[in-house]
Formats: C-alpha cells, structure tokens, sequence
C-alpha cells in the first residue's frame, strides 16, 4: 500500500466533541466503513503504532476509517458522568460510529479493537445494527478439553526443551504485560449470549489469537469447539499465531495480524453483502 493513496485528518465528535479520533480515507469513494475501538490505556495510534498501520493498510483497500480515543484516554476529554463504564464506552462507540455515519459510506460497517478494545465492539455490536462485520483481536477465550491436552503437551516439550538448555530466552506467551494491568475477560454466558445475537443477524467475524493468549487458547479449531451449541450458518473466520506476542513489537509481526485482518475484513464485507 502506498501512502499517497491515503488521506488522514484530525476530528472531534461526540458531546461538546470531547472526543478525538483520526479519519484515514481511501482517495476514491469508500467502499465501507471501519471503527476502531481504543486497546486498553493505549490512544488511537494503537500498541506499538499496531491501529495506525491497520487504518492505513484498510484505506488502501478502499475502507474509511476512524481510529479514536476512549473518555479519558489520549486526546478525549472523560465523560462528566456517575453513569457505569461500560455506559460510557457505549455511548462513546456510538458516538464514532454517529460521526462516521455521517460521510455517507454506502457499504457496511465494521467495529474492532485489541483485547478490550474487541471486547467492548463485540459488546457494542450486539445493540447496534448498523454493524455489520467484526475482527476481533485476543479477545475472550475459554479452555476446552482440546486446549486441556494441548496445553500439558506444550508445558512437556517446553520443560524439556528448557532442561536441554534449548529454550530461547524469548517466548511467545510469556509477556509480562498482564503483570502491570490486569484485563478480565467476558463470561461465557455473556459471551454467548452476545453471539447468539449477532449469528443470528449474519454479522461477520474474522477473529485473530496469538500466542499471548496461551493460557486460554491454544489452538485455531478452538474457536468452533468453544462454542459448540451455536448454529453458524457461516462461521466466523480465526487466524492464530502462536508465535506472536499479545502486542507486537517487530514491524515484520504487527504485519501478519494487519495482513490477516485485510483478508478477514474482505470476507466479512463479501458475507454481509451477500
């Protein structure tokens, strides 16, 4: 992708425009829209500039774009409110998605984030239909007997390995962000409840797991048998890196989740207009 085929600007939306995102646009007319939802504490450029080079790679593929900050992260100005979090973080998406709305994109719409940040668009996504697609990256994951197996195989060769004195001092998996901020992840019976709702609207998913996500997914068939009691008429599209970090520090990794979200958006774009 060519940077000269994209434009970027500054914006503020939402109430007294206390919130501030940035709007990277193909130069020819969008073909749909995308709203990137913030990653955790980290503003709108994403972890290690992650949601800047996405935007950019998705305007390239004739995708408008926002990228914005939360109340209280980055440029956005906190909600004057007693209303609860997940209230804000509700009005606040659908603030973004007002405002992107209003370009007049005819396709579809697509929501996404990082960790919390696809946490709360797949949150969002369940009352709002507008939305029309979803790429959700290390969000919610819970252990199966598949994973139960697997992950005592990994632990094995791992510990053999590291008796051997052939472990690198590296290793996916082993990052020691969840030490400094502690995420707590959806309950299934929320979490399915939620998917229930947007199968049932053919929404489409394109979920990508890496290795930061060892301890509750290990496995790209996890996804299908996580939830085994729902009906995909089309199921959602999963990639997994196992090698890859929660966040990515090299250009060359950051670059395979941005590859697999461009395919996976295309897929989810291709579904809803069927």
């Amino acid at each position: 992708m060519n940077n000269a085929e994209v434009r970027e600007r500054s914006c503020r939306f939402g109430e007294h425009g206390r919130l501030a995102g940035i709007i990277t646009e193909p130069v020819r007319s969008p073909r749909a829209a995308v709203v990137m939802v913030t990653a955790g504490l980290t503003p709108k450029f994403g972890p290690f500039r992650l949601y800047a080079q996405l935007a950019r790679r998705l305007a390239g593929d004739g995708l408008l774009v926002l990228r914005f900050d939360l109340g209280g992260i980055g440029d956005s100005v906190p909600a004057s409110t007693a209303l609860p979090l997940k209230k804000r973080t509700e009005m606040e998406i659908r603030a973004a998605i007002d405002h992107l709305s209003g370009h007049g994109v005819a396709g579809g719409l697509v929501l996404g984030g990082l960790c919390s940040g696809a946490e709360d668009a797949f949150r969002y996504a369940a009352i709002d239909p507008r939305v029309t697609g979803l790429f959700l990256i290390d969000p919610f994951a819970f252990p199966t007997f598949g994973w139960i197996w697997r992950d005592y195989l990994i632990r094995g060769v791992r510990r053999g390995l590291a008796l051997a004195g052939l472990l690198p001092t590296y290793r996916a998996g082993d990052d020691d962000e969840s030490s400094l901020i502690h995420y707590e992840y959806m309950r299934y019976d929320e979490c399915s409840r939620i998917m229930r709702a947007l199968v049932a609207r053919n929404v489409g998913m394109h979920f990508v797991y890496t290795g930061g996500m060892r301890k509750t997914f290990n496995h790209k068939r996890q996804f299908s048998a996580m939830f085994r009691d729902i009906d995909f008429q089309d199921p959602p599209t999963v990639d997994y890196f196992p090698q890859l970090r929660h966040t990515q520090v090299l250009q060359a990794d950051r670059e395979l989740v941005i590859e697999s979200i461009a395919r996976g958006l295309s897929s989810a774009l291709i579904r809803c207009a069927a």
